[in-house]
């Protein structure tokens, strides 16, 4: 969870699906709860920050077929309830370490809700230190899982990913404080801002979903653009960049407009555009990172799709390098593509047939001089292309014939 203020309250209260990330309550009053319920709200409110964050909406109850539609809102005297204080002091008295979470009132189309924002922990994973009745086990670790439950980490896997996230987060605390030191030149070697990818782009794609709700048909797809060293640029070094990299692709682009790359706005420590139009976000960050997102209905995800969207993506990052970088240090581009919805897996379709990908995401990448990728971007876009398909399994005969129109589309750029 990137920032906790970040949010849209109407998006929350309206995406009406309940996910590891979401839940939603009945409008209920929290000086007259029993202990039990507010036991239950508690399990719900610690296993979003053993797992990655998440939001507890209240004012939106269930119809009778479960679907979380009911947007009733609360009184005034029930989001008065839920004081921030007496709340905390519930919360903290039955966790360790203490839940870090802020409680909202906003008001959305005439009604209010309260929302409840969780950040995932930063440290040590929270345990429960007080049993409650049949809700709170003493000595549990609560998670959230996919399918919407709060429960407790009982199997090996689950228990291992929490130790997992305590050691990174142990190395961002000490990573935090050498990119600190570092950053006083300007400058971080190129392993140090790769190694930065994984955190922002997991922050990054969270914000995204939050704002753009995937259907079971889509897939995400992913580009990223690593620089070879952090050297800081500022919003309007960015924004011109971004702008003189991308007018060459049309409105109908299935990468980037220019006028989506026109419209990005500052963000802490970022310039970052959210399409309104199509569920498409990129982030540009000021040390040089490059992030791109869109959701794409599975039916036109194509060999033909794949092919525009490496020449378009690879055309684009010449022209970003010419313009920040230059030179003859290292540009890595990074290429992936995700089914989404619960367990989908990921397809390209081609006619009657589909191809189906190993796993749950395709990827492949290149590394290339800033000066290379601009006067042999028709070659990098061809082997970034050949190297997607590979991983699908895809037959020469389908690669092929696409190579003429990638060439074409990069010869007049």
């Amino acid at each position: 969870m990137t920032s906790l203020k970040s949010y849209d309250p109407e998006e929350l209260v309206f995406r009406g699906v309940e996910s590891d990330e979401l839940d939603y309550k009945a409008a209920m009053n929290w000086n007259t709860m029993s202990r039990t319920e507010k036991g239950k709200l508690l399990r719900h409110l610690t296993a979003f920050a053993n797992t990655r964050g998440g939001f507890l909406v209240i004012g939106v109850g269930e119809s009778d077929s479960g679907v979380p539609d009911q947007r009733t809102g609360v009184s005034e005297r029930e989001a008065a309830s839920f004081d921030p204080t007496a709340v905390g002091n519930f919360i903290n008295s039955h966790v360790e370490p203490p839940l870090d979470f802020t409680i909202d009132r906003p008001e959305v189309r005439g009604r209010r809700f309260v929302i409840f924002a969780v950040r995932p922990f930063s440290g040590l994973p929270h345990i429960c230190s007080r049993g409650i009745e049949t809700e709170l086990q003493e000595g549990v670790f609560y998670i959230r899982t996919g399918e919407a439950s709060s429960r407790p980490a009982r199997r090996a896997l689950e228990m291992q990913n929490l130790i997992r996230r305590c050691m990174r987060n142990e190395r961002e605390q000490l990573g935090r404080v050498l990119r600190g030191i570092l950053y006083e030149t300007g400058t971080l070697s190129a392993e140090t801002a790769a190694g930065r990818l994984p955190d922002l782009a997991e922050d990054a794609e969270q914000y995204f979903r939050r704002r753009h709700t995937e259907t079971a048909d889509a897939v995400l797809c992913k580009f990223f653009i690593i620089p070879p060293t952090a050297e800081v640029h500022t919003t309007r070094e960015e924004r011109r960049a971004a702008v003189a990299a991308a007018p060459f692709i049309r409105r109908n682009a299935v990468f980037l407009s220019g006028e989506e790359c026109q419209s990005g706005g500052k963000a802490p420590g970022s310039l970052r555009m959210l399409s309104r139009k199509r569920p498409l976000m990129w982030q540009f960050f000021d040390r040089g990172l490059f992030l791109y997102f869109r959701f794409t209905p599975e039916t036109e995800f194509t060999p033909e799709y794949l092919a525009r969207f490496c020449a378009e993506a690879v055309a684009f990052a010449g022209n970003l390098a010419a313009e920040l970088c230059g030179g003859e240090e290292l540009l890595t581009l990074k290429a992936a593509f995700s089914g989404a919805g619960n367990g989908r897996k990921l397809q390209l379709c081609s006619g009657e047939r589909k191809f189906s990908a190993d796993g749950g995401e395709i990827a492949a990448e290149i590394s290339r001089s800033a000066a290379d990728l601009v006067s042999g971007r028709e070659n990098h876009a061809l082997r970034l292309f050949h190297r997607l398909g590979e991983n699908f399994k895809l037959p020469d005969r389908l690669l092929d014939p696409l190579e003429p129109a990638m060439r074409n589309f990069l010869a007049r750029r």
